[in-house]
This record gives structure tokens, C-alpha cells and sequence, in this order.
């Protein structure tokens, strides 16, 4: 399960990162500057945190994979004057590295083209009003998925563990089969930490993301599971800064 969690795909002659964080009032006009390079609808199909918070690491923009290709995207970049070394492709995903405002003298920052379903995707990378990221999300969805022998794919939605066929990709219908509840529930690790919190095979439930957030020095939210208040996750994430 590959999750895109801040730009770090173009580096310097130096090897060091050459994008930078993009802070969120530089966000949709950038998109729009993006929008008018590739005749994409793209401020529309911002996802995972992007443009929620004060600043990103990148940008993940969801692309209908049914209406353009990879490749004839990328075309359409080296037409409009990109340099190839600015463009990067990897799995789903095409990668730009983007002039902050459209104006390189702003900085960078990486741009993920996601190709797949975007209303899907708004679903599967969400990330809700959590102090976690969305890839802490998905490792708890996986977690919650492989405990009752499926799988959770971020493009796929619901798989069956064995015969890898999917299970569903109704948000609805993936909330009452993975947790037995509503989609609201699956908003945010904490959301869903909530709702499972009182199963009598929570432990099993949660079994992969507990040693998946331990390597973080995060935990779950097991005692005060509200989205926002960030006053139990401060004291992990200082660790890390």
C-alpha cells in the first residue's frame, strides 16, 4: 500500500530535497496556476490534507485515470515547456515539481498527480479534523481490514485478503462491513478508534496499527478519542521535532 505523505521526490545535485512546504494561502492559487498548465479540473480534486492545514508537504490532486493517461499528461507538460527532469512518474502517480504561484523564484513544491477515481480517492485519503495523517488512517483501516481477513486499498477500496477480488468501494458499504458503522465513523483515526473502542476484539482489530504507530512513538487515541484536541498527541509528536 503505497500513501503519499509530503514531497520528496526531487532532490538537488547535492542530494537534498528541492521542494519545500507550500503554506495553505499559496494552495488553491497554485492549483489554479496548475490548472491552467494542464486544462484539468484540479482545485476541485484536492486531496488528503491538502490545503487543510497551515502548510503541506505537497500537493495530491486526484485525476480521473478514465478521462487521461500518465503518459499523454506528460506530453502535455513537456508541450507547455516543462523540463523533463521536472516531471517523475511512479506507480499511479506522476509527479511535477511546481513553482510555488506559478513563479520559480517562490520556491517549489511536488505536485501528485493521483490517477484513479477521484470521488473515491476524497473518500479513501481523507483525512477529517485529526491531528494525524492521513497515512496513520489508512494503517488503522488496514489494520481494522486485515483482522477480519480483507484488505484495504486506498485505490480499490475493500479487498477479499485470499482472492484479492474486490469486496466494495461504497464508502457506505465499507464503513458497516469494516467497523459496522457509518461513513462519518471512518473520517479520522480517531472517529474510528471511537467507534470500534468498545468491540470485544478491539485488541485483534488494532493488533498492526498499534506496532505500526509505535515505531512513530505515536499511540491511539484509546483514551480521548475527539478529533482536534491534540492535547494527548502533543507530548509523541514533540518527540519527533
Amino acid at each position: 500500500m503505497k500513501l503519499y505523505e509530503g514531497g520528496n521526490v526531487f532532490k538537488t545535485a547535492e542530494g537534498q530535497p528541492a521542494t519545500t512546504r507550500i503554506s495553505r494561502e499559496n494552495v488553491v492559487p497554485t492549483v489554479q496556476w496548475l490548472e491552467q498548465l494542464t486544462g484539468l479540473n484540479l482545485v476541485d480534486n484536492m486531496l488528503g490534507s491538502t490545503g487543510r492545514k497551515e502548510t503541506s508537504g505537497d500537493l495530491d490532486l486526484g485525476i480521473d485515470e478514465t478521462k487521461i493517461t500518465k503518459d499523454v499528461l506528460i506530453q502535455q507538460l513537456l508541450k507547455r515547456g516543462v523540463k523533463a527532469e521536472d516531471i517523475k512518474k511512479s506507480g499511479d502517480s506522476v509527479h511535477l515539481k511546481t513553482p510555488i504561484l506559478g513563479d520559480k523564484s517562490n520556491g517549489y513544491v511536488q505536485t501528485d498527480f493521483m490517477f484513479g477515481d477521484p470521488e473515491f480517492q476524497k473518500f479513501a485519503l481523507n483525512v477529517g479534523e485529526s491531528d494525524f495523517k492521513g497515512v496513520h488512517r489508512a494503517l488503522l483501516l488496514a489494520s481494522i481490514a486485515k483482522a477480519q481477513g480483507m484488505k484495504w486499498s486506498y485505490k480499490n477500496g475493500l479487498v477479499d485478503r485470499e482472492s484479492n477480488e474486490i469486496i466494495s468501494k461504497d464508502p457506505a458499504e465499507i464503513a458497516e462491513k469494516l467497523i459496522d458503522g457509518t461513513v462519518a465513523d471512518l473520517s479520522s483515526v480517531e472517529t474510528i478508534v471511537k467507534k470500534i473502542k468498545s468491540r470485544s476484539d478491539y485488541e485483534q482489530l488494532v493488533a498492526d496499527a498499534k506496532e505500526a504507530f509505535a515505531r512513530e512513538n505515536l499511540t491511539l487515541p484509546e483514551s480521548t478519542a475527539l478529533p482536534g484536541t491534540g492535547a494527548w498527541y502533543r507530548q509523541f509528536i514533540n518527540k519527533r521535532v
